[in-house]
């Protein structure tokens, strides 16, 4: 039997998602928690196979791995959150046997700004990418020929500007160089014809926004996945807002006690 799993993270608590020998990793971690729970015992036997590589410091809402197991799907996710440390699954689907994660109907990023930005700027930038373009002064890992994005979207939040990007994939650090060009436009350090020049081919360095504020939202493929919420993950996962919510309230009140010294 062959089941997907959708797993969160949070990407500053791993070096990056591939395995090392010596750093702790998110797939390493995946691979120690499922042999831990004796769901697999080599994942090349078990075709292990992950859907996106995230970067050092990018977190996940709804990145997948597959393998090959003996367990009923939604015991697998049980035993998987018993076992693993600092990531959750989720959502479970059995697939078929020759399903490979990372062929994919759509990836979607989601991206943090904070600070005074005109999102209207951002959006003239954004709308710049969808289509088919030559992406080569947008990764590190240049495709060969053109290469497509479906949508940039960017919207408000109480506390950020949300910047979503779609395509089927991505090339390594494409979506944290399209954030950088889009902000260099919106500060005035770059045109919006510097970014069509780019696109068309034209070798142009925007820069790479930092990692930890992208997180890849969701992997999809044309079928429902089947959620599940184990009583494990939603105690640790209410134990982590609450550790978020009194840091938050730590920094406010700092920032409380700093304005009310400097008014003596």
């Amino acid at each position: 039997m062959r089941v997907a799993l959708k797993i969160a993270y949070d990407g500053q608590r791993f070096f990056g998602h591939q395995r090392q020998p010596d750093r702790r990793t998110v797939e390493g971690e995946c691979l120690a928690a499922l042999r831990s729970a004796k769901i697999l015992r080599d994942p090349r036997e078990s075709f292990f196979r992950s859907a996106s590589r995230t970067d050092r410091g990018v977190s996940a809402i709804g990145n997948v791995i597959a393998f090959n197991g003996s367990l009923r799907p939604e015991a697998v996710v049980g035993a998987f959150n018993d076992k693993a440390r600092d990531l959750w699954a989720w959502a479970y689907a059995e697939v078929p046997a020759a399903f490979h994660p990372r062929h994919a109907l759509e990836r979607w990023y989601r991206y943090h700004l904070y600070g005074d930005l005109s999102v209207e700027a951002l959006r003239e930038a954004g709308v710049l990418f969808p289509g088919q373009h030559d992406f080569r002064s947008f990764t590190s890992d240049p495709p060969a020929g053109s290469f497509a994005v479906t949508r940039v979207d960017v919207s408000t939040s109480p506390d950020a500007i949300e910047v979503d990007v779609r395509a089927p994939s991505f090339r390594r650090g494409m979506v944290r160089r399209i954030v950088a060009a889009m902000v260099a436009h919106a500060q005035g350090t770059a045109r919006l014809a510097d970014i069509r020049a780019a696109l068309a081919g034209t070798r142009h360095d925007f820069g790479s926004a930092p990692p930890e504020p992208l997180f890849l939202m969701d992997v999809s493929y044309g079928f429902p996945f089947h959620v599940v919420r184990k009583p494990k993950a939603v105690d640790e996962w209410s134990a982590l807002r609450l550790e978020a919510s009194l840091r938050l309230r730590w920094l406010r009140s700092l920032e409380d006690a700093l304005s009310s010294a400097e008014g003596t």
